[in-house]
């Protein structure tokens, strides 16, 4: 479950962040080529909803690390959050805010893709010692 957390947290932050056209006009772009801009009169509470999905993915972030023990995502993690509300409410910087989504994507895509790495090098290693 924590990796669906972490996952749906950084993923939904994103679509929810591609849905508000006037905080974030450039992911407004690739929103409304997928249909997102019909979201556009409920601005304001996806505005809210990007922001609680971010900490919905530290918080899955932080629960993988206690399972995974991987100090370099949960770093990325929190760099990555930091980043999205440092460039929303201290240094009112887009490109701030837009790396910040993008760390927390490759962040939850890099924990997804090493656990699954994992996953089929243990069962390999089951089916190397069975013979």
């Amino acid at each position: 479950m924590k990796g669906w957390l972490e996952k749906s947290g950084g993923i939904g932050a994103v679509l929810a962040a591609a849905a508000c056209p006037v905080c974030f006009p450039k992911l407004a772009l690739l929103g409304a080529l997928f249909g997102l801009g019909a979201f556009g009169a409920y601005e304001s509470r996806l505005f809210l909803a990007a922001q609680a999905l971010v900490l919905l993915a530290l918080i899955g972030h932080a629960l993988s690390y206690l399972r995974h023990r991987n100090r370099w995502l949960l770093g990325a993690a929190l760099a990555s959050s930091a980043a999205v509300f440092a460039g929303l409410y201290w240094a009112g910087s887009e490109p701030l805010m837009y790396a910040g989504f993008a760390g927390l994507v490759v962040a939850s895509a890099t924990g997804f893709w090493s656990r699954r790495r994992r996953r089929a090098t243990s069962s390999q290693e089951m089916l190397w010692n069975r013979k």
